[in-house]
C-alpha cells in the first residue's frame, strides 16, 4: 500500500514537472514581430507557422564595383548572437557562392539555406526587410537546431546599403549593418 502511494506521488511529480518544462519552453519562443496577412509574415503563406529562434546579426554587406561604375551586392558576412547583448557569437551568416543563396549556420553546425520570397523597403540607408523560404537544411556535428526552419525573416535592419555615386570598376566595399533574423517552422501534418 505504501509503495503504491509512493509510485503515485512520483508519477504526479513527473507529470507536474513535464507541464512546467513545456510551459517554460513555450514561453521562451520569440514573439512574432509581424501579423498574418503581412507580406513578411510566414503565417500569410503557411498559417500554422511559428517562430522558434531569433538572433541579432552584425556584420557587413559586401559590394563589388561593376564595369559600368555602379555597386553590385556580392555577399553578406555576419556573426549571429542569441541576444543583442550576447558577447559570444552563436553562429554566422554568409553566401553559398555555388547556389547564390544566403546561409545561416548555428553554433551546433546546423545550417539553413533560403531563397527570397518577399522584399520590403526598410527605410533610407537600410537594407530591405526580407522573408525567405528554406530550401536546404542540414544537421551539424553537434546538433540540428536549424533543421526545422521553414522560413527566415530579416527585420529591424540598420545600414548595409552601398554608397551612392560612381565607383571604380573592380573596387570592393564592405558596408556595416545589423539586423534581426527570425527563424520560423511549420508543424508537419
Amino acid at each position: 500500500m505504501h509503495t503504491t502511494r509512493l509510485i503515485r506521488l512520483i508519477v504526479s511529480c513527473a507529470a507536474v514537472l513535464a507541464v512546467l518544462t513545456a510551459s517554460a519552453s513555450a514561453s521562451q519562443l520569440p514573439a512574432p514581430q509581424t501579423q498574418p496577412g503581412d507580406a513578411l509574415d510566414p503565417r500569410t503563406y503557411a498559417p500554422k507557422s511559428f517562430p522558434f529562434l531569433e538572433v541579432h546579426a552584425t556584420g557587413t554587406q559586401n559590394y563589388t564595383c561593376q564595369t559600368n561604375g555602379s555597386w553590385l551586392f556580392s555577399d553578406p558576412v555576419a556573426d549571429l548572437y542569441e541576444s543583442a547583448k550576447e558577447p559570444r557569437s552563436s553562429g554566422s551568416h554568409y553566401l553559398n557562392f555555388v547556389s547564390g543563396r544566403p546561409v545561416w549556420e548555428f553554433k551546433d553546425g546546423s545550417t539553413v539555406e533560403a531563397a527570397r520570397k518577399v522584399t520590403v523597403p526598410a527605410g533610407s540607408g537600410n537594407i530591405a526587410s526580407l522573408l525567405l523560404e528554406a530550401v536546404v537544411t542540414t544537421a551539424g556535428a553537434e546538433g540540428d537546431r536549424l533543421t526545422r526552419t521553414t522560413w527566415v525573416q530579416r527585420l529591424n535592419s540598420s545600414g548595409g546599403v552601398a554608397p551612392a555615386g560612381a565607383c571604380a570598376p573592380g573596387d570592393t566595399i564592405a558596408v556595416a549593418y545589423s539586423t534581426d533574423y527570425v527563424f520560423w517552422t511549420a508543424p508537419v501534418e
